[in-house]
């Protein structure tokens, strides 16, 4: 996989008032600008999880841990899944 590298500069205080290093600040930052890009719809869950450095499943514990919807349908589509579900428990019937 083809990679590009970001770098900036951090006064050390801030990184002393955080109480993390360098690592943990990059951590930090990947999971926010997951879930930012994440909750704009400009990456899909799948690549936000891989810039947050999670998989899917513990990108979306994370992210329900952050209160973000993870599965949001407009209620055109939730309609049409009750209609399809009424269908189904009156074929069972």
């Amino acid at each position: 996989m083809r990679t590009e590298r970001v770098a900036f500069n951090i006064p050390v205080d801030i990184l002393a008032s955080l109480k993390i290093g360098a690592k943990g600040l990059e951590s930090d930052m990947r999971c926010s600008l997951a879930v930012r890009y994440y909750k704009n719809k400009r990456l899909s869950l799948g690549k936000s999880a891989k810039l947050a450095g999670m998989n899917r499943l513990d990108f979306i514990d994370y992210l329900a841990a952050e209160g973000v919807v993870v599965f949001d349908h407009d209620e055109s589509v939730l309609k049409e899944e009750l209609k399809g579900v009424e269908t189904l428990l009156e074929l069972r019937r």
